[in-house]
């Protein structure tokens, strides 16, 4: 059952429908932008046993600083204003509000473009889990898959008609609901971007996994083994502005290396696609010797791989994390893969709206990603096998979770 409460003051309203850096703000009528949120406050170089700079930081440290109550995480503060943009990128620790300065009784509706995987399943878990941390009331919608535009619209009108004084929106379109989130955002509710990134300029905050992040981090582990690598990308399918930009960011790193891109095979993402676009690529490309893609492409190819008694010659990277990879790089069935430490995304996008509400300042700035590193297992070599400094918190969901759509 849905969550209906009283909504916030007409004042606060008014002040949480222009933002800064991101909200645009209209010059006609009052003449002026709202004010009343503070000017950012700039993130901590070292809080809670963490440094601002990923390197200094022991797997350890991270376990202990991501699991507490008021938990802290080192982040990327980037500098613009829409996703995948190339701004500036400045390293921080977040930290959110302790819940003693949580002081309304907010609600808060969450929209997921689905829980049918592990990644979105760690996004509902964060969720809950901030939501008790806080005491805010939240309900969680699922579209049910990328192609549910209209669904989602609906959800989002459900959300104010219910009464959230905040929208933590994981959109299944970068465009088509620009109209709907200005729509709310001018009746006052606090719209957050969240994970997937949405080209509205009327959000007040963005927490998104950061395409460009993980392609460079990849090219760097790749360009630091000393070799040359002859890779074909498998980034699903053609046409995403997201995919395009982590292959960009990719190449951009490995620009003047014996990091070679023989060529790329778009698809969608299910198994036997994937499998099919491997085959023919084993067969355009007999110089091929790394298979670059996503979770699912690596899965579909460690099985065609051993048939081919080819598994010592081609190796496998994945641009993000599952279980299932997770699995495969224990058995050596997969070499290496980005690990985006992301699952806090839908904490930090909780803490922004809840900051917005009470009129705190954000942490750095508007626009939060995290940050990504490369994780191998024994197929990559003893020196190269750092399974165990995976942060599972961050990049995968407690065994056994299911989905949870209301927290009161």
């Amino acid at each position: 059952m849905a969550i209906n409460l009283p909504r916030r003051s007409a004042l606060l309203a008014a002040a949480v429908a222009c933002s800064l850096g991101l909200a645009a703000c209209s010059q006609e009528g009052s003449g002026t932008a709202s004010t009343d949120q503070p000017p950012p406050k700039p993130a901590p170089t070292q809080a809670a046993g963490l440094f601002a700079d990923p390197a200094k930081n022991t797997p350890d440290a991270l376990r202990a600083a991501v699991t507490k109550k008021d938990w802290a995480v080192p982040v990327q503060l980037i500098d613009c204003a829409t996703p995948g943009c190339d701004g500036h990128r400045t390293p921080g620790v977040y930290t959110p509000l302790p819940k003693d300065q949580v002081k309304g009784d907010w609600t808060v509706c969450a929209l997921l473009p689905h829980v049918k995987d592990p990644y979105w399943l760690g996004q509902n878990e964060a969720l809950v889990a901030e939501a008790k941390r806080t005491g805010v009331h939240l309900q969680v919608y699922e579209a049910g898959g990328y192609t549910e535009v209209g669904k989602q619209l609906d959800q989002l009108s459900n959300c104010v008609a219910k009464g959230a004084d905040a929208v933590l929106l994981g959109a299944v379109s970068n465009e088509a609901l620009n109209p709907k989130i200005e729509e709310i955002a001018d009746q006052g509710v606090v719209v957050i971007d969240t994970v997937n990134g949405v080209t509205s300029k009327k959000v007040q905050g963005r927490a998104l996994f950061d395409y460009c992040t993980l392609g460079g981090s990849l090219a760097k582990h790749l360009k630091a083994q000393g070799s040359p690598v002859n890779g074909v990308w498998f980034p699903g399918p053609s046409g995403v502005g997201s995919l395009e930009q982590l292959m960009s960011c990719f190449k951009d790193q490995v620009k003047g290396s014996d990091v070679r891109v023989l060529g790329t095979k778009y698809g969608d993402t299910g198994k036997d696609t994937q499998l099919n676009l491997v085959e023919n690529a084993l067969g355009a490309y007999p110089r091929m010797d790394y298979i670059l893609g996503s979770a699912t492409t690596a899965d579909a190819a460690h099985g065609v791989l051993k048939e081919r008694n080819l598994s010592r010659k081609v190796r496998t990277a994945s641009y993000y994390f599952t279980p299932e990879v997770y699995a495969l790089l224990k058995s050596g069935d997969a070499t290496c893969a980005s690990a985006g430490n992301d699952l806090i995304l839908s904490r930090i996008a909780m803490d922004m709206a809840l900051r917005v509400l009470e009129n705190k300042p954000f942490v750095g700035g508007p626009y939060i990603g995290t940050n990504a590193q490369v994780i191998c297992g024994p197929a990559a070599g003893a020196k190269a096998d750092n399974l165990s400094e995976l942060v599972q918190e961050l990049n995968l969901p407690s065994t056994g979770f299911r989905p949870v759509f209301n927290v009161n």
